[in-house]
């Protein structure tokens, strides 16, 4: 039996991938081991009895002139409790998820001359996956636009969309998060770390509506998963106080079946978010994360835009006025939403697609599961 490192996290976006991958290792007889950064709320986004079971406390970027004079030495030293694990463990190859969070374990493998491989599942490649991608085997793209913002002489190759089999199994179940049959359903979701300014534009409009609209409240019911839990007590109390039906949490483990209990999802453009509205058919209103320099969440939203699944807005003209026009006017529009479905969604979660990743991480090492010697 092979064993795979499956190194990241940070959040939800760049794991699910990998829960994808896991899952395609163990069904073909092998075990996969996720390495992250030991933060508190990762406890929330694996199952209780299958949690991460290596650490390794990765330093984020550096942002001021401190952090980045001792950013070496956090590195280096995140790089050598990486380097223990390796040693211990001996696994057949790593997979780096994307992320910071994943780069002392791909350096580690990198040195000690483990098979590295790494997951870019954004349409424009992170600053990690740019700056490792010649020390890997394989670069694995689920965005081939992705290709291009790569450095010359990657060895990359496209697989598509990996979406967990928890998430396309999933069945529409109201009852699951209190709510009742009959009313239009949204969800709102920030991403599994939140985005305060998606929750309060959301939760004002929403709140905004119901007083304006005599009988809203009986209509409408929202799903609303915040991030943090001072969000959630906030968008609690203000949709209670609307008379809004809702289930407010600050993250959604059940997000197949949020996904699959909503009429129209209101989001942001994460590689995974997108991904999974694609394979699931969702409609969508995509509000991409405003600060990223490169964009790159617009630039993962251009599909589903361009076939009509979603529209995208701007953060900053999310006003209530908008939110009116843009969210609540198609959720109740049962002809508007059914053009946002599309009618073809076989191609847009490849399930294969984490299987031909398994495959290769294994191929070349049969199933003796041992990586280099110590």
């Amino acid at each position: 039996m092979a064993v795979v490192f499956l190194a990241g996290g940070g959040t939800v976006g760049h794991l699910a991938p990998g829960f994808a991958v896991r899952d395609a290792l163990r069904a073909a007889g092998h075990d996969a081991v996720f390495v992250t950064p030991g933060e508190a709320r990762e406890a929330a986004w694996f199952p209780p009895d299958d949690p991460p079971r290596l650490r390794v406390p990765a330093p984020r970027l550096p942002q001021g002139l401190a952090s980045k004079a001792l950013f070496p030495w956090r590195m280096a030293r995140a790089v050598l409790a990486a380097r223990r694990h390796l040693v211990a463990a001996r696994p057949a190859a790593v997979l780096a998820l994307g992320g910071w969070p994943c780069a002392p374990t791909a350096l580690a493998a990198s040195y000690r001359g483990v098979p590295l491989h790494l997951l870019a599942t954004d349409a424009v490649p992170g600053l990690v996956v740019r700056k490792l991608a010649r020390r890997a085997t394989t670069v694995w793209l689920t965005d081939p636009r992705a290709a291009a913002g790569l450095p010359e002489g990657t060895r990359s190759r496209v697989v598509g969309p990996l979406v967990r089999r928890a998430v396309t199994a999933a069945v529409r179940d109201p009852a699951r998060f209190g709510l009742g049959e009959g009313k239009a359903t949204l969800f709102v979701v920030g991403g599994s770390l939140g985005a305060q300014g998606l929750n309060t534009r959301a939760r004002a409009g929403l709140v905004a509506a119901a007083r304006a609209r005599p009988g809203l409240a009986s209509r409408v019911q929202v799903i609303h998963a915040t991030g943090t839990d001072a969000e959630a007590d906030v968008a609690r109390a203000d949709y209670a106080a609307a008379g809004l039906a809702c289930h407010v949490t600050p993250f959604v483990a059940a997000v197949g079946a949020a996904y699959r209990t909503a009429d129209l999802v209101v989001c942001r453009g994460g590689a995974g978010t997108v991904a999974e509205l694609a394979a699931l058919g969702r409609p969508a209103v995509i509000v991409p994360y405003p600060h990223h320099a490169d964009r790159q969440q617009f630039k993962n939203a251009e599909a589903l835009v361009a076939r009509g699944q979603a529209t995208l807005v701007e953060e900053g003209a999310l006003d209530e006025a908008t939110f009116a026009r843009e969210v609540l006017d198609v959720l109740l529009d049962p002809g508007a939403l059914a053009r946002r479905v599309p009618a073809d969604t076989s191609s847009a979660g490849n399930a294969d697609g984490a299987a031909t990743i398994a495959a290769e991480l294994v191929r070349s090492i049969g199933t003796s599961g041992g990586g280099p010697a110590a």
